[in-house]
């Protein structure tokens, strides 16, 4: 039996050592990656797989649909890494499925794998300019290309079937198929549908009520509706993909982006709705980034076009809501007085997931398989 490990690359004991004492100087984030900058020293490298959450004793958790986090107990369930902090404040980064990661490093900006991810939807959208050409030199289908980590950091599964709803794109059209109106389309779907979640603070409830996250999560049951249209489900890139006919038509000729191999009837037998079990199972597959070509990036460059006005009002009002609150709460460079790391062992945590020898074997003679065939 194999479990995973969160904390990387050093001992509990270590880690403990080298955050104690230490200042809390400002907090960065980048896609799905978070790092702590100290007044000196390496930062604290976060990255939250699936069920990863980081926790402040005394405020009120944010709720996923897919996982709760309870902070009534303290420290909470299945915590990783707990730092106090000057003036009675107390965090906790906890993980219970261990597809989390907790490592020191210096300068993350600069190393990898921070260094190798696209742009941020939310702190670096590019031009329309920039990304229209980005896009064109593109052969893959829309869907694989948003997963793609070094192409756009941040950007998961269910973010990908909203942004591609909402600009009324087929999932499999490739990407360089797309005409300039569609583009721009994609370009403010990419900007508005994060920034609406961030605006949401991630609960769910306050999503749009017209998205079509509302109804991609009923498992086996019957098919969902959206606004009178039915939702169905197939699989791009080996990932479950969520899409409304409809709306998103799939074009004809060799625009789209078929699997090889696979036949329509048997393609059509794999498209079931998803679950949020699934969809977790899922979202870690995508994680590794792997360096692209620099002209197949978008400009990290803040986009100032007219497409983006959509997402305008929740930006703006984050932005004052966030001015507002540093007004009347000044920041505060909290020292860590004390870090308690939990020494990981062998033994599998209630609800997290383990890998048995039997399941091994068996991926180990697919994966055998699969690179006789050629296709690796």
């Amino acid at each position: 039996m194999t479990v995973r490990q969160v904390i990387e690359g050093i001992e509990p004991v270590k880690l403990q050592a080298a955050l104690e004492g230490r200042t809390v100087k400002q907090a960065h984030r980048k896609g799905k990656h978070m790092w702590i900058e100290f007044d000196s020293g390496p930062c604290l490298m976060l990255h939250f797989g699936m069920t990863g959450s980081l926790v402040v004793k005394g405020v009120k958790s944010h709720q996923y649909m897919s996982f709760k986090v309870d902070g009534s107990d303290w420290p909470p369930k299945y915590w990783k890494v707990l730092l106090e902090l000057d003036g009675d404040v107390s965090l906790a980064f906890s993980d219970a499925r261990r597809f989390a990661r907790v490592r020191l490093q210096e300068d993350p900006a600069s190393h990898e794998p921070v260094s190798l991810l696209g742009f941020d939807p939310v702190l670096s959208m590019p031009s329309l300019d920039d990304f229209s050409t980005s896009i064109k030199q593109q052969k893959r289908s829309l869907k694989a290309l948003l997963l793609d980590q070094a192409f756009s950091a941040g950007i998961g599964n269910w973010v990908a079937d909203e942004v591609l709803y909402q600009a009324k794109l087929y999932p499999e059209v490739k990407a360089n198929a797309l005409t300039d109106a569609q583009i721009e389309d994609l370009h403010k779907a990419i900007k508005h549908v994060p920034e609406a979640a961030v605006e949401a603070e991630a609960d769910h409830e306050r999503f749009p009520p017209g998205w079509l996250f509302h109804v991609r999560w009923n498992g086996k049951k019957k098919i969902p509706q959206l606004n009178g249209n039915a939702v169905d489900f197939l699989k791009v890139g080996g990932r479950t993909t969520a899409y409304v006919p409809a709306v998103q038509k799939a074009p004809s000729g060799a625009a789209a982006s078929q699997p090889k191999g696979k036949a329509k009837g048997k393609r059509k037998a794999e498209s079931e709705p998803e679950s949020a079990e699934e969809a977790e199972e899922e979202e870690h597959k995508a994680e590794e980034v792997k360096p692209v070509p620099r002209s197949a990036k978008a400009t990290r460059g803040n986009s100032k076009s007219a497409s983006a006005s959509q997402a305008e009002p929740a930006a703006t009002k984050t932005k004052k809501r966030q001015a507002s609150k540093a007004k009347a709460e000044p920041k505060a460079k909290r020292k860590v007085s004390k870090a308690t790391v939990q020494a990981e062992d062998n033994e599998a945590e209630e609800g997290s997931d383990v890998e048995t020898g039997e399941e091994e074997s068996g991926k180990a003679r697919k994966a055998s398989k699969i690179g006789k065939s050629g296709m690796l």
